[in-house]
């Protein structure tokens, strides 16, 4: 029993040097942390009238926040005005008092380039960039004209420039195109693809890691079509080092293209679900060293009541394996804790 508790004793006085040393690995990387399609209207709506507008972000802000840097798809406009777009099934209109705990959760940046994001005109997409103006959050694929909507945003962490551009594959009218005079987003199709590899190939050259937001893809697939697989890896040959797809409502698989992951769909994550493949989700992992992308982790989720929730146990490990199944095609090798070792 006195040996026992001699051990014990050695074990405590040892611990919080092992915790530094923990720490000091973690502090070796910059933590990138990228999700899916977020809104905060219709179910999700019901949800926060109920419990507030912390509610979407309760679970998983933990995370967030531990981050250097979150980005996610921001599929919704943010007004209280506007009209419905016309001749739309579905149209999100999200109250901007969701814009502050959003970002308190530790969301920095958002995309714009989808496919609901003028959902309420010109008008409620004008108020949805001043909104965020106001509360200082970076933007990108949307503009008060082209060359805004082309600009993305650059974000300096611990000396590593990451910067994030957004474009979409998913246009429900020509009139949602940014102008030099009329507000927008900016395309990804065939058409657009040469101004979007021109100003990926600029900002390569301001920053040290690429994250190039596409907006495509087939509702429900949880496979991506050629045209986006050949869109994603020309996107990376002009100089994008993070692909981060969404559109579909589910995942779809991973790919590493000379050693640069391609999440060809991260799914839904604030968002309403009808089943449990549109309710499975993810956050994606970056994991920089000096300034190149070390590994990537997958951070397993599931949507209960509109709203993302981690996953544990036998439950992570299914999640982990049907991502590693949905990514068989691209011979991704990803382990048993969800990791995807890309430094050599």
């Amino acid at each position: 029993m006195d040996r026992f508790l001699s051990i014990l004793l050695i074990l405590i006085l040892l611990l919080p040097g092992i915790l530094v040393n923990a720490e000091e690995v973690d502090n070796e990387y910059i933590i990138l942390s990228i999700a899916g399609d977020v809104m905060m209207d219709s179910s999700v709506r019901s949800q926060v009238n109920k419990h507030g507008y912390d509610y979407p972000w309760e679970m998983v802000k933990e995370h967030f926040q531990k981050s250097h840097l979150g980005i996610v798809n921001l599929e919704t406009s943010i007004t209280r005005r506007g009209t419905k777009w016309p001749d739309k099934a579905f149209n999100f209109r999200s109250d901007p008092k969701n814009l502050n705990p959003m970002k308190e959760a530790g969301v920095d940046v958002v995309t714009l380039a989808n496919n609901h994001i003028l959902d309420y005109s010109n008008q409620g997409f004008i108020d949805t960039l001043d909104h965020l103006k106001r509360r200082s959050i970076p933007y990108a694929g949307g503009g008060r004209n082209k060359a805004e909507a082309l600009e993305g945003t650059i974000i300096e962490k611990e000396g590593v420039k990451i910067g994030v551009l957004s474009f979409s594959r998913v246009v429900p009218d020509v009139r949602w195109y940014a102008t030099n005079k009329r507000p927008g987003i900016v395309g990804a199709y065939d058409c657009c693809t040469q101004d979007m590899m021109k100003r990926i190939k600029e900002m390569k050259e301001e920053v040290d890691i690429l994250v190039l937001s596409l907006h495509w893809g087939v509702e429900r697939s949880t496979k991506p079509r050629k045209q986006e697989i050949a869109v994603a890896k020309n996107a990376i040959d002009a100089g994008a080092d993070v692909i981060m797809g969404h559109h579909p409502h589910v995942l779809q698989g991973i790919e590493i293209y000379k050693d640069k992951p391609i999440f060809y769909s991260l799914g839904n994550f604030v968002f309403g679900g009808r089943d449990k493949l549109t309710r499975t989700t993810m956050i994606g992992q970056i994991n920089i060293k000096d300034k190149q992308i070390h590994s990537v982790e997958i951070i397993p989720c599931k949507i209960v009541n509109g709203r993302p929730v981690f996953v544990i146990e036998k439950e992570k490990a299914q999640a982990i394996n049907h991502i590693r199944n949905l990514s068989k095609p691209f011979k991704t090798s990803i382990n048993k804790d969800g990791i995807i070792n890309i430094a050599k």
